[in-house]
């Protein structure tokens, strides 16, 4: 009971402080015909813009009031506060705090302008840089699909390499260097598609020839390649066949003549390594046709060609004129004869073969019929040497220059036609005398070794009989 009683009193006495406080804060309200305050004891002298200021009000300094921006004109009365700031007509404006600083008139308070970032400099990121920006654009160049590599921000080639196909994919200067454009356009650029980027192409391997022998009487695909290549370096003309013919042998033994050591007409790991490098030498003019039959009335440069080598032969004397006319199926048709072809002035496959080997047969005349000599009475005659065959109707055969393998064929004399039926003889091929003539029975000889070593049999020694004759069947060519 004493404790309530307590209480009560306390309130009361708060009560009574609290009255005597607030009535020390009352203000009297204005008079509006005077501007005074009722009740107040003090006379402020009233301010007028137009006259002095009243004596009994003292001058105010500059630092008594704090200056925002100041206005030499007279205030007015748009919601702006003017304040006097010493001299009379010097006035203060502080704008209303609903008042936007983008409406306020010039003087007034306005916040600092915000700093906008310079750009990057052209070419600042490049080859060699690093830091944090680096990472940025590698992470940018990662996510569009250009970079591979990892994101590390160390400005290297993979990264570098990126930026120059970026940069061509947007159609900008490709240099490799992150500026102020490739910074751009990296912001906004949104890749769907697979960038251009090729990639570097695998080496191919060196193909091998070893263990590969093609000549006269193969055929197949790698024939017909070889056939193809040739043909391209302008050894031979036509079309491929497939068949390793005597005129592709002639095609093998020219391009051999200009780019290996050796000519034997036979293509092993040294002609086809040759023969498919890219530092083949070319030809100037074929050295044989293949794949073509030619007749009365064609035209080009496979007949010129038909026709000049009909003429070195001795069996074509008009003008190499590229026309197929009468004079060229005649020279044709005599040329068939002398080599047990078909005489019908049509320059097929066996006949183009024929032609351009290096047994083929050259022109020879038929000699005049002799004119009977009168039976006359028999006398000593003195004891004369017999020669074999008349030298009239043989041809002087030397060693051919620079150690090559002479063509020998039937109507030759010589030493290296003796050598080659010593040799014959030895290996039981020839049984006749080994007198350097080159008759049918050398000729009969030659035909049977080049039969047992799938030559072709033509009864010519040419380069590669030859070659297997002396030097054996090991692996040859060249």
């Amino acid at each position: 009971m004493k404790q309530r009683r307590l209480m009560i009193a306390a309130l009361i006495a708060m009560l009574a402080i609290l009255s005597l406080v607030l009535s020390g804060c009352y203000v009297a309200p204005e008079d509006i015909s005077t501007g005074r305050q009722g009740g107040d004891s003090l006379n402020f002298p009233e301010y007028n813009p137009a006259t002095a200021p009243p004596t009994d009000v003292p001058a105010q300094t500059a630092t008594d009031v704090p200056v925002v921006s100041v206005f030499t004109s007279a205030p007015t009365d748009n919601g702006v506060i003017n304040l006097p700031t010493g001299a009379i007509n010097n006035w203060t404006t502080i704008a209303p705090i609903n008042t936007p600083l983008a409406n306020a008139t010039a003087g007034s308070v306005t916040a600092p302008p915000t700093a906008t970032p310079s750009p990057t400099p052209q070419g600042s990121l490049k080859l060699g840089s690093k830091g944090t920006e680096v990472r940025q654009v590698q992470q940018k160049l990662k996510d569009l699909g250009f970079l591979k590599g990892s994101v590390d921000g160390d400005f290297g080639e993979a990264t570098e390499k990126a930026v120059k196909a970026f940069q061509k994919q947007y159609g900008l200067t490709v240099d490799g260097k992150v500026g102020t454009e490739t910074l751009s356009k990296l912001a906004s650029a949104r890749q769907t598609a697979k960038p251009d980027i090729t990639p570097t192409p695998k080496p191919t391997a060196t193909p091998s020839y070893a263990n590969i022998y093609l000549r006269l009487g193969n055929s197949g695909s790698q024939v017909r390649q070889m056939q193809n290549r040739l043909i391209a370096l302008g050894y031979l003309t036509g079309s491929a066949t497939g068949e390793f013919d005597a005129a592709t042998e002639a095609g093998v033994i020219a391009f051999q003549k200009r780019n290996v050591s050796y000519a034997d007409g036979v293509a092993g790991p040294e002609t086809l390594k040759a023969l498919y490098s890219s530092s083949a030498k070319k030809a100037s003019s074929p050295a044989a046709i293949i794949g073509k039959s030619l007749r009365e009335g064609d035209q080009g440069d496979a007949v010129r060609m038909l026709q000049q080598r009909l003429k070195a032969l001795g069996y074509y004397s008009g003008n190499v004129d590229g026309d197929f006319g009468s004079g060229t199926v005649n020279a044709v048709k005599s040329f068939q004869r002398q080599n047990n072809l078909t005489a019908d002035g049509v320059a097929g496959s066996g006949t183009l073969s024929r032609l351009f080997a290096s047994g083929a047969k050259a022109y020879n005349a038929p000699s005049p019929t002799p004119r009977p000599t009168p039976t006359r009475k028999p006398t000593a005659t003195p004891r004369v040497t017999p020669t074999p065959i008349p030298d009239n109707i043989y041809v002087l055969v030397t060693v051919a220059p620079n150690n090559e393998y002479a063509t020998l064929r039937r109507g030759m004399y010589g030493t290296p036609v003796q050598r080659m039926q010593e040799e014959l003889k030895k290996q039981n091929f020839y049984t006749g005398v080994t007198d350097g003539y080159f008759g049918e029975g050398t000729e009969n000889a030659v035909k049977s070794f080049q039969r047992v070593n799938g030559l072709f049999v033509d009864g010519v020694a040419g380069p590669a009989t030859l070659r297997v004759l002396y030097e054996g069947d090991f692996p040859y060519g060249s």
